[in-house]
């Protein structure tokens, strides 16, 4: 195990100290806590932004990983080189992020070839939103039937899209029956929310100070949710285009322990909440609305999928006992949770080995964790490695691959955990044994 430094990061957006889980975490991770400012992510990895140290040497992540790479395993390092595939965060979200997507890979390299400044790595950015209290995002495009009511309902929204696009669209079959229909709504779809995200400011601004007006003068109990929520999303962000894009998304609300994941090239917004996310290794985000930073809009509109409807739930499914296991369509990672409950006496449980690294959080209670066995030989040659730590709220560790971790004497015990995706070892031994049979293999997770 290598104890890790982990920094936390300080977003407008995010919550005050005493009420920011990433605040407290941060602070029992052994870091300095500004009262005055607000915490919105920790950081968990190797990215070059915010990369995570050795609390032993204080030497980087990445510094150790270059030069032990037998901690990231055999497989990894031949598929994603010698980097840790993933980024583990802690957010605590207390007012909208903006209005964005993740660029593929293809996309990535481009943009950061041309942009290098404001896209710091060539890397996609997959990733994957567990609540930890309850959750509010804008994920994925709303239907089609439910953006026409919103389009009759909301005249101002209407105005700004413009009438040749809300014919268009209030033209098409609620529902998309066939491969025309589906391409005929993507193609109105995408010309309406483009011509809303693409006004001019003095539009925008003219549109939502009417809606705004408007809204006010109802009573609350007769306001959609996408219109109450607009009042909101005013108060942050005063006559902000993406107050209205929001009218074009699903408003989605997630309990404790339930989570969404996000391909490449899908618009959302985290609108408040608690939560862990994993993600691809990368920091690269284009945005439209709801920020005081650099919008790409166009690039925004023209790389999205325009895929409509709500996004898949996850709930985690059992890997054991006090283990659950929440895994997404994406190779580089995957999320655990271990929860060991109040149980002290005789207690034990055995954290199986895995072929790559994992990075572990301690959100809550105590054990004693230690590695069961001999180490693997490659694990010898590194010198930083501990065999026993005490956990307690705070502590993150990595794991090295082959590592079998014994947790006794938990009190209270919650621990996040980010490891590659489990599928991605399986799709290397099929890739590799077709190879050797010289026969093809599928590529998606399944």
């Amino acid at each position: 195990m290598l104890r890790l430094s982990c920094a936390a990061q300080n977003y407008d957006w995010g919550r005050k100290a005493d009420a920011s889980e990433v605040a407290q975490l941060a602070k029992a991770n052994g870091n300095a806590v500004d009262e005055s400012k607000p915490f919105a992510e920790l950081w968990m990895g190797a990215h070059p932004n915010c990369p995570s140290k050795l609390m032993s040497t204080g030497e980087s992540l990445q510094a150790c990983l270059d030069k032990y790479p037998q901690l990231l395993g055999d497989k990894v390092v031949q598929h994603f080189g010698k980097q840790l595939p993933y980024l583990f965060k802690v957010l605590s979200v207390a007012k909208a992020l903006s209005i964005q997507s993740h660029p593929d890979k293809a996309l990535a390299e481009r943009l950061h070839k041309e942009h290098p400044k404001l896209y710091a790595d060539p890397n996609h950015k997959p990733e994957m939103a567990l609540a930890l209290s309850d959750f509010e995002a804008l994920c994925g495009f709303a239907s089609t039937a439910e953006l026409q009511e919103r389009l009759r309902g909301v005249p101002e929204l209407a105005g700004l899209v413009g009438q040749p696009h809300v014919e268009a669209l209030l033209a098409l079959p609620a529902t998309a029956e066939d491969e025309a229909t589906a391409a005929a709504a993507k193609q109105a779809l995408k010309a309406a929310f483009t011509a809303v995200m693409t006004a001019s400011q003095d539009a925008v601004t003219a549109a939502v100070r009417a809606l705004v007006a408007r809204l006010k003068e109802l009573p609350a109990t007769e306001l959609s949710e996408h219109e109450a929520l607009a009042l909101r999303l005013n108060d942050q962000f005063p006559d902000d285009v993406g107050l209205m894009s929001a009218f074009f998304l699903n408003l989605v609300r997630l309990p404790n322990g339930h989570a969404i994941y996000l391909p490449a090239n899908e618009p959302h917004a985290y609108l408040a909440g608690e939560l862990v996310e994993c993600m691809a290794a990368s920091d690269n985000v284009i945005r439209a609305g709801l920020t005081p930073k650099f919008k790409h809009a166009d690039v925004l509109c023209e790389s999205l999928t325009y895929h409509q409807g709500l996004p898949d739930v996850l709930t985690g499914s059992s890997a054991g006992t006090g283990i659950t296991v929440y895994q997404p369509p994406f190779e580089e990672f995957e999320i655990h949770r271990i929860d060991c409950g109040t149980e002290t006496t005789g207690f034990k449980l055995a954290l199986p080995a895995s072929e790559g690294p994992r990075i572990l959080l301690v959100q809550s209670g105590e054990a004693e964790a230690a590695v069961s066995g001999h180490l693997p030989d490659a694990l010898e040659a590194v010198p930083e490695l501990e065999r026993a730590v005490a956990l307690r709220r705070g502590i993150i560790v990595l794991l090295a691959p082959g590592v079998e971790l014994s947790l006794v004497h938990a009190k209270d015990l919650v621990i996040w955990v980010a490891a590659v995706n489990s599928t991605f070892f399986r799709l290397q031994d099929a890739r590799q044994a077709a190879n050797g049979a010289e026969a093809p293999v599928a590529e998606a997770l399944v």
